[in-house]
């Protein structure tokens, strides 16, 4: 199992920067960037990817076909300072887990992303450029 670690500071509150990572992730999540950010089948596209925001809820991906896929499930919420989360790949064996800080510091939110459990190292590193390039859009998004 292999690990990817990425960290990045925002220009916002920690209450502003958690709300917009977990209630606004439809509106700033890259789906067509550098990666294909989206679990949508070839036949259809992306619609939609939210959090249910609770412990025990989802993130899922709805489909512009009606379809979903549920992406992980919420396992610590604790708004404005942690959420834990799982993220599975439909052709992984098990779920990795993804655990987001946001720390707050003076006008600054620092966000780190510890995402464990990736099936190998090739994989952790194609999530570490991913991690890298959604926490910089979501970075933009949440200052504007």
């Amino acid at each position: 199992m292999a690990t990817v670690n990425e960290k990045i500071d925002i220009v916002a509150d920690q209450v502003t920067v958690f709300n917009v990572y977990v209630n606004r992730i439809d509106e700033w999540w890259p789906r067509q960037k550098t990666y294909r950010y989206t679990f949508a089948p070839a036949e259809t596209g992306p619609d939609h990817i939210r959090f249910e925001p609770r412990v025990g809820g989802r993130l899922y991906e709805s489909f512009a076909d009606g379809s979903e896929y549920t992406i992980g499930t919420i396992e610590v919420f604790v708004p404005p300072f942690e959420l834990v989360y799982t993220w599975q790949a439909p052709d992984w064996p098990a779920p990795s887990t993804i655990h987001v800080r946001f720390l707050a510091s003076g006008e600054k939110t620092t966000v780190v992303v510890e995402h464990t459990g990736l099936p190998d190292d090739e994989t952790a590193a194609g999530y570490a450029a991913g991690h890298a390039e959604i926490l910089s859009v979501f970075a933009d998004f949440a200052e504007e």
